[in-house]
């Protein structure tokens, strides 16, 4: 999947390229590579100078060639996928200056298509399901398995480059279909050092693959 990186010095200048004619939102990215209409991509989005960007995904709805005589840049508008609301939300907030906002989500997410196994704690029952983005916060797993109650889970979850699935303890806080898919947010239970120690490994090797994309795919 590609990856672009998108650095808005401020938040009236991201809210210049946003596109609210698209059905979901959107941005303008200014480009000449030959991205196909359709495409899936995700950006990374940065708003000032000290900001953490905030990755997204988004389909290439469109292009259009640069005009050197008008100064009109070639680029692509990217509109923001069903299931990106709470980040599209969130970068509308903050570059409003809506403060609640600001500190809504304390750890940034980062957008993945990981496999993973869950069961209720206590139950010994696997369930199959798809981490859809994961932080140092929690995560929400992607699951056509009846959702659990809120309460402790336990992920089993195989980072890049591992063959041993880790296990990691959460608690469900919260369950439903945002953006049509089934699934439930997960907020991370570490009850020892070797439990945030695993959780850190996890995010760091999947920040560690998109740090490689970044460089392949700027």
């Amino acid at each position: 999947m590609t990856i672009l990186k998108a650095h808005f010095p401020s938040g009236a200048a991201f809210l210049s390229r946003y596109l609210p004619e698209l059905p979901q939102g959107g941005i303008f990215y200014p480009t000449r590579r030959a991205l196909a209409i359709g495409e899936t991509v995700v950006v990374a989005i940065r708003l000032g100078r000290r900001r953490s960007p905030t990755l997204i995904r988004g389909q290439v709805a469109w292009r259009r060639p640069g005009k050197h005589s008008t100064k009109v840049k070639a680029g692509i508008g990217i509109e923001f996928l069903e299931t990106e609301t709470q980040a599209r939300a969130y970068l509308l907030g903050v570059a409003r200056g809506d403060s609640a906002e600001m500190v809504a989500r304390r750890h940034q997410r980062l957008p993945v298509e990981l496999p993973v196994l869950w069961q209720v704690q206590g139950i010994l029952q696997d369930n199959a399901g798809t981490l859809r983005d994961i932080g140092r916060g929690g995560a929400f797993v992607r699951t056509e398995e009846p959702l659990p109650t809120i309460g402790d889970v336990v992920l089993k979850v195989s980072p890049p480059g591992a063959e041993v699935a880790m296990p990691l303890s959460a608690r469900v806080a919260w369950k439903g279909h945002p953006g049509g898919e089934n699934g439930f947010g997960v907020e991370w239970k570490a009850r020892d050092a070797g439990g945030t120690r695993r959780i850190k490994e996890l995010v760091r090797r999947i920040e560690a693959q998109g740090t490689h994309a970044f460089a392949r795919g700027v």
